[in-house]
């Protein structure tokens, strides 16, 4: 009866199999993190276009209506312009996303 060896890894196999875990960690941690940051941007700006549909539709009264917003640790700050070529006043909200990118979308308020 033939009776095998037993030992288990060697350390040359223990190293190996760590390194290749290692470069893969290294080179995809980076991408899952940028991922990660992106989508979380794409959260922001969509919380950004959701207010300020709201606000346009309760129709945007300068003194009544809230001038900033804090949500999810994102400042959303309201301004109410008013457009020259169109001739209407025009709300817009800004906004600064994971990156310190400036974000900036408008709407025109009806009745005005």
């Amino acid at each position: 009866m033939l009776v095998k060896d037993k030992r288990g890894f060697t350390m040359v196999e223990m190293l190996l199999s760590v390194s290749i875990w290692l470069m893969l960690c290294v080179t995809l941690l980076p991408q899952l993190m940028f991922i990660m940051t992106e989508r979380r941007n794409t959260e922001i700006f969509n919380i950004g276009t959701q207010l300020l549909s709201e606000e346009l539709q309760k129709g945007y009264n300068g003194e009544s209506a809230i001038n900033h917003l804090v949500k999810y640790g994102v400042t959303y700050k309201f301004t109410k312009n008013y457009n020259e070529t169109f001739q209407k006043s025009e709300l817009c909200v800004t906004w600064e996303d994971k990156l310190s990118r400036t974000y900036e979308r408008c709407g025109f308020l009806n009745g005005e």
